[in-house]
């Protein structure tokens, strides 16, 4: 497998596909500072394995979503299968855990160029979830892929805050962040400073990648999660944008050149299970995955955003995902590209 991915609009060529199987709940402080962040630790949903039939559902829309990149030509990837509630991890530092999913293979590899990097997430479940994917990353460097790891934390209690929702959760202390905390515009990153990243997970990112020839920018639009149900290029030039977070006045400098679909008519579908709070925002339907230029996938349910992408000449391919919100994980989520037609370019002079 050569790996070569600088955006996410280029022609796809080789994906990862997501499963549910095995899914759970967690609950402990580092699940509450990203994903629930506005409830009470009482109003948090118990910890343990999801329903089988939201496992079983999901499935079978992942199966679906895999099925149809196959027919459009495109190599899909499935990570292995590990269960979770047979794990339970220990580093010594005062905490314990066992695993998450394997649903968003997004969120802990951040793909550039020929590069696999494994990010140092906050969230204590999913400290070792990327050994799902290990015969794929080795598969990778095998073919000349080059696999890094950032710095792993220690996650240790000191590392969230809960007081103060009009900052970030996640404090300063050590290296960390999500991969969707990055956006991907060629030579150009930009960096969400949230819930999910910090500072020093942009420093760090800096550090490594200007050497290269990148172009680190940062932004801190909103305190919470990852910037791929906010900030999505669609092609050279134009970027949907979710118009609850981005506006004209904080819209991030790189794109002020750029053609903006300001849009948040998301279509919400709700949470899966009865009295149980969903783990990310309704703007989780903005979460589509780009073939081409021309071409998305996205929740089939997402009819206005369709409409929408339709007046800029891009065709939506709609595919059932009824568990997005449950799962916290929509199309783009769900799925980690691995090689796309095209080069290295600047976008953003």
């Amino acid at each position: 497998m050569i790996v070569n991915t600088h955006n996410d609009w280029d022609t796809l060529e080789e994906i990862i596909v997501g499963r549910a199987d095995n899914s759970r709940i967690a609950n402990d402080i580092s699940a509450h500072s990203f994903g629930y962040a506005t409830l009470s630790k009482e109003e948090l949903p118990p910890a343990g394995r999801y329903p089988q039939w939201v496992i079983d559902e999901a499935n079978e829309d992942a199966d679906g979503l895999a099925d149809t990149l196959t027919k459009m030509g495109v190599k899909v990837h499935r990570p292995k299968i590990i269960d979770w509630d047979k794990k339970n991890y220990d580093i010594g530092q005062g905490w314990n855990t066992k695993g998450w999913y394997s649903w968003c293979p997004r969120d802990l590899i951040l793909p550039l160029g020929d590069m696999l990097i494994e990010t140092p997430t906050p969230v204590r479940a999913r400290y070792f979830e990327t050994r799902l994917y290990e015969d794929i990353l080795y598969e990778a460097f095998e073919d000349g892929a080059l696999w890094l790891q950032a710095p792993k934390p220690k996650l240790k209690d000191e590392m969230y805050q809960l007081e103060d929702l009009s900052k970030p959760t996640l404090l300063n202390h050590e290296i960390c962040f999500d991969a969707p905390n990055i956006v991907r515009v060629g030579k150009d990153l930009l960096y969400q400073v949230s819930n999910s990243g910090n500072m020093k997970g942009y420093k760090w990112l800096r550090r490594l990648l200007e050497p290269m020839g990148y172009k680190l920018h940062y932004s801190e639009l909103y305190s919470f999660a990852h910037f791929d149900s906010t900030i999505i290029p669609l092609r050279p030039g134009l970027v949907l944008l979710n118009s609850s977070r981005v506006n004209e006045d904080n819209c991030p400098e790189i794109f002020r050149k750029w053609d903006k679909i300001y849009f948040d008519d998301c279509v919400v579908q709700g949470n899966a299970i009865d009295g149980y709070p969903a783990p990310c925002s309704p703007y989780i339907g903005m979460n589509i995955l780009s073939v081409d230029q021309n071409t998305i996938i996205c929740d089939d349910k997402q009819e206005p955003l369709m409409r929408e992408l339709d007046k800029h000449g891009i065709d939506s391919v709609p595919v059932k995902f009824r568990h997005a919100m449950t799962l916290s994980g929509g199309i783009h989520c769900a799925t980690l590209d691995l090689r796309r037609k095209g080069t290295l370019e600047s976008y953003c002079d």
